[in-house]
């Protein structure tokens, strides 16, 4: 009986897609029997897409009533399994996917113990699995990538020179100046890499979250509430470490922002090693001003893409790599280094419902 409330909810989460597919496979089942009781993996098959009340999701849940129901979903929300927010005076939940979603949330408390040890494995035992069937079906379906990256590189905002046209949605202060609630939180992928004893020794207390994204993470304890002066801090700390900023693929607003390391973060090695990408490059791309070049070497250092070679005295670029994250520039010493503007950059989705909508399309697509 339990093993079939496990099958029944991979094909839940499959219905909510994500950026590696639900396979349902033995690895997969022994993540779901770690992550989900018997009596919660059944609750959370039982939901629909979308946000559901207690009270409507009883209904569709023989033997258990309203109250029942909502100790349940608040035992996921706690677990960050599910999301919480408040809607109209009622609480509403909404079961994550694997990737983006649950994956993050185990980790982003910073954890230390033979659970979160056993998770961390159990996570990487089916991604290894499901990188490797994505893979081979977009090999088999003769593409380079597939898919609606969820995430985006925003470009150093002080390395975007003046006369360029600039959108909102390629400024990390304005999102910073419009929420109403931030919380920081420690760096899942790092975190998740530490746990499996590969350190890069980068910063971990860098992730952050935004709007009723903030309020789920602090009022839950997966973080804490910051300030917009924190905030720009915290920015301010990953770029001198040679972080890359992340955020939500939206232009409205922004549900996070993750400052990166190719050694650990999904985003960028997913941009890097361009299978399926789960995030799209900047708005901007780096040029180099072969005159002004001392031949340093101290931007190839910093770039985490590769996309900068120093050719005898002289720095050259690969367009293909560059993701315009803008990090190479303030160690430059003579300012051969710049930004422009990308051709045919991509419009990030308006808001996460037209995300999602995207994501959906792209998959529907690929697997058809």
């Amino acid at each position: 009986m339990a093993e079939s409330v496990y099958h029944g909810l991979a094909e839940a989460l499959a219905m909510r897609g994500g950026t590696l597919p639900v396979l349902k496979c033995r690895e997969l089942l022994s993540l779901l029997e770690e992550l989900f009781t018997p009596e919660e993996a059944g609750v959370a098959a039982s939901m629909p897409v979308g946000q559901v009340t207690a009270e409507h999701l009883a209904q569709a849940t023989p033997g258990k009533d309203a109250t029942q129901v909502a100790a349940v979903l608040e035992s996921l929300a706690n677990k960050g399994i599910a999301f919480s927010a408040e809607r109209d005076g009622a609480m509403v939940y909404t079961l994550m996917p694997v990737i983006p979603g649950i994956f993050e949330m185990q980790f982003m408390k910073g954890e230390v113990s033979e659970r979160t040890r056993r998770l961390a494995r159990l996570f990487d035992d089916y991604f290894s699995v499901a990188s490797r069937v994505a893979g081979e079906q977009v090999g088999s379906a003769g593409k380079s990538q597939a898919g609606f990256p969820f995430a985006r590189v925003i470009t150093v905002e002080q390395d975007i020179p003046s006369g360029v046209t600039v959108h909102p949605y390629d400024r990390v202060s304005d999102y910073i100046e419009q929420a109403d609630r931030i919380s920081v939180s420690i760096c899942y992928c790092r975190h998740h890499g530490e746990l499996l004893d590969h350190s890069c020794g980068k910063p971990n207390d860098v992730c952050l979250t935004f709007g009723r994204q903030a309020g789920y993470v602090a009022e839950r304890g997966f973080g804490r509430a910051i300030t917009k002066g924190e905030a720009r801090d915290i920015l301010d700390r990953s770029e001198e470490a040679g972080l890359v900023h992340c955020s939500s693929n939206t232009s409205e607003y922004v549900s996070f922002i993750c400052n990166c390391c190719s050694c650990h973060c999904g985003i960028i090695r997913s941009i890097k090693g361009g299978v399926i990408p789960m995030g799209a490059v900047s708005s901007f791309i780096v040029t180099v001003d072969e005159g002004e070049c001392s031949g340093c070497g101290s931007c190839v250092d910093r770039c985490q893409m590769e996309a900068l070679t120093l050719d005898g005295e002289v720095v050259t670029r690969t367009a293909e790599s560059c993701i315009g994250c803008g990090l190479c520039i303030s160690v430059c010493p003579t300012e051969a280094l710049k930004m422009e503007s990308r051709d045919e950059a991509l419009v990030p989705p308006q808001n996460q419902r037209a995300l999602r909508q995207s994501i959906i399309s792209a998959l529907q697509q690929s697997s058809g």
